[in-house]
């Protein structure tokens, strides 16, 4: 029986957080393209959201839009959120940052294009900030060289929502992997344990070949490859 239906574009960007766990926990879903949802149908839905991705629960047949919220959900359904209160809200947390770092690397979602100025601000001054941000997040939570995660002990929601988000951007942009290991060499660790866990690295890898580097696609990519080549 199926469990879930995913509508997102084919590029990872903010679709990879919910297809790491969806892959992670061995759900049964279908990819279905974002169109087929977004614009057109979208506030035809119940609990509509403004874009893409939307998540279909088949049992409940209820969707549920925001990444945020959809990986909040699954961490509730499967069991990989923190059980005590601090870890529970500083998963959210971390979610939450993920999703700011998105915004924030796109200009505000394609607000509008980057230019070098803003790109170099963005770049040496708020990215390496959230990079520490992480990483400081992760040590006082027992991350260390090779073992432990974001929140514990435990493979949580917040390492498969960090792994999404770093993993994605260095192997989609080499060239900020320095960035990355010169101010958050554990993130950078603990991203690629778990995209070496079998299910995820074997998603992984059908993605990349299919797919290659590719990240949000569109000019907002363009304008990002312009910046960073």
């Amino acid at each position: 029986m199926l469990d879930y239906k995913l509508y997102y574009w084919d590029l990872p960007f903010r679709g990879n957080f919910i297809l790491l766990l969806l892959e992670e926990v061995g759900a049964k879903y279908e990819r279905h393209g974002a169109s087929d949802l977004y614009p057109e149908r979208s506030l035809k839905i119940k609990n509509p959201g403004m874009a893409p991705p939307y998540l279909y629960e088949c049992k409940s047949k209820t969707y549920f839009a925001q990444m945020p919220a959809i990986l909040m959900h699954l961490g509730r359904e499967y069991d990989y959120l923190p059980k005590r209160a601090e870890t529970h809200t500083l998963a959210l947390k971390t979610i939450l940052d993920c999703n700011d770092v998105l915004m924030e690397i796109t200009n505000f979602n394609g607000m509008a294009m980057w230019q070098k100025s803003n790109w170099e601000e963005f770049r040496y001054s708020r990215l390496p900030d959230w990079m520490k941000i992480f990483e400081k997040t992760g040590l006082e939570h027992g991350l260390k060289d090779g073992k432990g995660f974001m929140l514990g002990s435990t493979l949580s929601i917040a390492d498969i929502a960090t792994a999404a988000l770093f993993g994605t951007m260095v192997y989609s942009f080499p060239q900020l992997n320095e960035d990355l290991q010169e101010n958050a060499p554990h993130i950078a660790s603990l991203c690629q344990r778990v995209e070496a866990r079998p299910a995820i690295k074997g998603f992984l890898d059908a993605q990349r070949g299919q797919y290659g580097n590719g990240y949000c696609g569109g000019q907002i990519e363009q304008s990002l490859r312009k910046m960073i080549d």
